[in-house]
C-alpha cells in the first residue's frame, strides 16, 4: 500500500481571511482565525495519506475526517497511541527523536489546518475567550484519549473491537433505515493495527458479527445496526 508523506517543503497554499471566508466558515477555530487575521495552512488528505510530525511545533487541526496516531520506533516496531477525529488537535509537542517518530495516518478523506504553535500561544495572550476556548478543548482531547485507553485496555480482543466500532459509530457514523454507518470504509488490517491485534483475528470477530446480524456491509462501509445490543458483546466477555 503507497502512502504519500507530507511535509511543509511541499508547496502549500496559505489560506487568510482574503480567500477562505467562505471555506468551513462554521468551524469554530477558523472563524476565530479568519476575523483576526491569523494566516492558517490546509491540508487536504486522501486515504491513508501521512503526516509526519517534526520538531517545528505546529498545531494540526482536524476539520473534517480521522486519523491514527503512531509511534514508529527505530526498529520499526509501531505503537497505536489514538484515534482522532473533527475537532480534535495534535501535533503540538516536539516529537522528533533519534529513536521514534510520530505520524498521523488519515482514515478516509480528511481535511486538516495547520498553524504554528508559537502562534497560537500568543492569541490564548491576547484574546482571554480564545484562551478559555482551547482550555476547554484541551481538557476535552484528555476525555477522549481516556476513552480511547479504555479501549485498548480490554483483555478480550473482541471487547476492543466492539468498542472502537461503538466510538467510530458514534463520532463518525450516520443514521439510516439499517442503523448507523461509518462515513467512510475501513480495512480489516487497519482495525487490527488501533486495537492491537492480527488482521486474522479482527476478520474472525467480524465474521461472527456479520453471522449475528449487529452489523453488515453497505458499499464497504460498517453498519452498526444495534449500538446497544453490540455493546452487549463487551459485557459478555
Amino acid at each position: 500500500m503507497t502512502k504519500n508523506y507530507l511535509n511543509h517543503r511541499k508547496s502549500i497554499s496559505t489560506f487568510s481571511v482574503s480567500n477562505s471566508k467562505n471555506f468551513f466558515s462554521y468551524n469554530p477555530w477558523l472563524l476565530f482565525f479568519n476575523s483576526n487575521k491569523i494566516d492558517y495552512q490546509l491540508f487536504l488528505l486522501n486515504p491513508n495519506d501521512v503526516i509526519l510530525f517534526n520538531n517545528s511545533s505546529r498545531l494540526y487541526i482536524i476539520l473534517l475526517g480521522s486519523f491514527i496516531i503512531t509511534k514508529v520506533f527505530k526498529s520499526k516496531h509501531r505503537i497505536t497511541l489514538n484515534l482522532l477525529t473533527s475537532g480534535d488537535t495534535f501535533g503540538q509537542l516536539e516529537l522528533e527523536n533519534n529513536n521514534f517518530y510520530y505520524e498521523a495516518k488519515a482514515i478516509g478523506k480528511t481535511e486538516v489546518a495547520c498553524i504554528n504553535y508559537d502562534t497560537i500561544i500568543q492569541a490564548c495572550i491576547n484574546y482571554p475567550s480564545f484562551n478559555m476556548f482551547f482550555f476547554n478543548h484541551l481538557i476535552s482531547r484528555s476525555e477522549k484519549t481516556y476513552y480511547f485507553i479504555e479501549i485498548i485496555s480490554h483483555k478480550s480482543i473482541t471487547s476492543r473491537l466492539v468498542s472502537l466500532l461503538l466510538l467510530l459509530a458514534e463520532q463518525n457514523g450516520t443514521q439510516s433505515n439499517n442503523g448507523i454507518i461509518l462515513k467512510f470504509s475501513v480495512t480489516h488490517k487497519m482495525l487490527a493495527q488501533i486495537v492491537g491485534s492480527s488482521r486474522v483475528s479482527v476478520t474472525r470477530i467480524l465474521s461472527k458479527l456479520l453471522k449475528a446480524k449487529l452489523i453488515s456491509m453497505q458499499k464497504k462501509k460498517i453498519v452498526i445496526h444495534s449500538p446497544v445490543l453490540l455493546s452487549q458483546r463487551i459485557l459478555n466477555k
